[in-house]
Protein backbone atom coordinates (compact mmCIF):
# COMPACT_ATOMS: atom_id res chain seq x y z
CA UNK A 1 0.00 0.00 0.00
CA UNK A 2 2.94 2.38 0.74
CA UNK A 3 3.69 2.33 -3.04
CA UNK A 4 0.22 3.78 -3.64
CA UNK A 5 0.76 6.70 -1.19
CA UNK A 6 4.01 7.24 -2.47
CA UNK A 7 2.60 7.62 -6.03
CA UNK A 8 -0.04 9.81 -5.48
CA UNK A 9 1.86 12.78 -2.49
CA UNK A 10 4.64 12.56 -5.45
CA UNK A 11 1.68 13.37 -8.24
CA UNK A 12 0.51 16.14 -6.28
CA UNK A 13 -2.86 14.25 -4.96
CA UNK A 14 -3.44 14.96 -1.39
CA UNK A 15 -3.48 12.14 0.95
CA UNK A 16 -5.69 11.94 3.93
CA UNK A 17 -6.58 9.42 6.55
CA UNK A 18 -10.02 8.28 8.17
CA UNK A 19 -10.64 8.91 11.96
CA UNK A 20 -9.47 5.45 13.75
CA UNK A 21 -8.52 4.68 17.18
CA UNK A 22 -5.10 5.24 16.25
CA UNK A 23 -3.32 8.47 15.37
CA UNK A 24 -0.07 6.17 15.01
CA UNK A 25 -1.92 3.71 12.56
CA UNK A 26 -3.35 6.48 10.66
CA UNK A 27 -0.40 8.42 10.31
CA UNK A 28 1.40 5.48 9.21
CA UNK A 29 -1.06 4.66 6.37
CA UNK A 30 -0.72 7.71 4.63
CA UNK A 31 3.05 8.16 5.19
CA UNK A 32 4.21 7.02 2.29
CA UNK A 33 6.78 4.80 4.07
CA UNK A 34 7.36 1.06 3.81
CA UNK A 35 5.29 0.21 7.46
CA UNK A 36 6.22 -3.39 6.98
CA UNK A 37 7.90 -2.85 10.11
CA UNK A 38 7.75 -0.20 12.92
CA UNK A 39 8.66 0.86 16.18
CA UNK A 40 6.35 3.82 18.22
CA UNK A 41 8.50 5.49 20.71
CA UNK A 42 5.40 7.55 22.41
CA UNK A 43 6.27 11.19 23.96
CA UNK A 44 9.74 11.95 23.49
CA UNK A 45 11.78 12.97 26.39
CA UNK A 46 12.36 16.97 26.87
CA UNK A 47 15.74 17.21 26.83
CA UNK A 48 18.25 17.32 23.86
CA UNK A 49 20.31 14.82 25.33
CA UNK A 50 18.05 12.12 25.96
CA UNK A 51 16.43 12.66 22.36
CA UNK A 52 19.34 12.00 20.45
CA UNK A 53 20.32 9.21 22.76
CA UNK A 54 16.82 7.74 22.24
CA UNK A 55 17.16 8.14 18.55
CA UNK A 56 20.82 7.22 18.05
CA UNK A 57 19.94 3.58 19.68
CA UNK A 58 17.40 2.85 16.54
CA UNK A 59 20.47 4.41 14.13
CA UNK A 60 20.29 0.86 12.88
CA UNK A 61 16.73 -0.29 13.19
CA UNK A 62 14.51 -1.71 9.60
CA UNK A 63 11.90 0.29 10.09
CA UNK A 64 9.93 3.36 10.36
CA UNK A 65 10.00 4.93 13.35
CA UNK A 66 6.43 7.08 14.79
CA UNK A 67 6.53 9.72 17.64
CA UNK A 68 4.44 12.18 18.91
CA UNK A 69 5.73 15.63 19.89
CA UNK A 70 4.40 19.06 21.34
CA UNK A 71 3.69 21.34 19.15
CA UNK A 72 6.15 23.72 21.32
CA UNK A 73 9.38 21.24 20.48
CA UNK A 74 8.54 19.94 17.26
CA UNK A 75 11.00 22.20 16.04
CA UNK A 76 13.85 21.52 18.45
CA UNK A 77 12.94 18.54 18.34
CA UNK A 78 14.04 18.26 14.56
CA UNK A 79 16.98 20.27 14.81
CA UNK A 80 18.25 17.67 17.59
CA UNK A 81 17.28 14.69 14.29
CA UNK A 82 18.84 16.86 12.23
CA UNK A 83 22.16 16.43 13.50
CA UNK A 84 21.88 12.70 13.33
CA UNK A 85 20.18 11.80 10.38
CA UNK A 86 19.57 14.80 8.17
CA UNK A 87 19.19 13.32 4.69
CA UNK A 88 16.55 10.79 6.46
CA UNK A 89 12.95 11.22 4.90
CA UNK A 90 10.18 12.35 7.60
CA UNK A 91 6.52 12.87 7.58
CA UNK A 92 5.21 15.51 10.55
CA UNK A 93 1.36 15.23 10.08
CA UNK A 94 -0.37 17.93 12.55
CA UNK A 95 -4.22 17.80 13.51
CA UNK A 96 -4.55 13.99 11.94
CA UNK A 97 -8.16 13.48 10.56
CA UNK A 98 -9.46 17.41 11.79
CA UNK A 99 -10.11 20.57 9.72
CA UNK A 100 -6.45 21.77 9.54
CA UNK A 101 -4.69 18.55 9.10
CA UNK A 102 -1.72 18.69 7.48
CA UNK A 103 1.40 16.59 6.50
CA UNK A 104 4.71 18.54 6.03
CA UNK A 105 7.07 16.33 4.31
CA UNK A 106 10.57 16.09 2.78
CA UNK A 107 14.01 15.31 4.60
CA UNK A 108 14.81 15.85 8.11
CA UNK A 109 17.08 19.02 7.66
CA UNK A 110 14.43 20.57 4.58
CA UNK A 111 11.11 19.67 7.09
CA UNK A 112 13.00 21.40 9.89
CA UNK A 113 13.38 24.42 7.67
CA UNK A 114 10.01 24.43 6.92
CA UNK A 115 8.94 24.76 10.28
CA UNK A 116 11.67 26.89 11.63
CA UNK A 117 9.39 30.18 11.37
CA UNK A 118 6.07 28.97 11.86
CA UNK A 119 4.34 28.88 14.69
CA UNK A 120 2.91 24.98 14.76
CA UNK A 121 -0.44 24.30 16.39
CA UNK A 122 -2.16 20.90 17.02
CA UNK A 123 -1.17 17.90 17.70
CA UNK A 124 1.59 16.38 16.30
CA UNK A 125 2.49 12.96 15.10
CA UNK A 126 5.89 11.91 13.56
CA UNK A 127 7.12 9.57 10.80
CA UNK A 128 10.77 8.93 10.06
CA UNK A 129 11.31 6.33 7.18
CA UNK A 130 12.78 3.04 7.33
CA UNK A 131 16.45 2.35 6.95
CA UNK A 132 15.63 0.61 3.84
Amino acid sequence: MHELVRAAVTAGVEVVTIPGPSSVISALSISGFSTDKFIFLGFLPRKDGKIRKLFQSFENFEGAVVFFESPYRIVKTLEVLNGIWPSKNVVVFRELTKKFEEGIRGTISEVTAKLLNTTVKGEIVGVIESKY
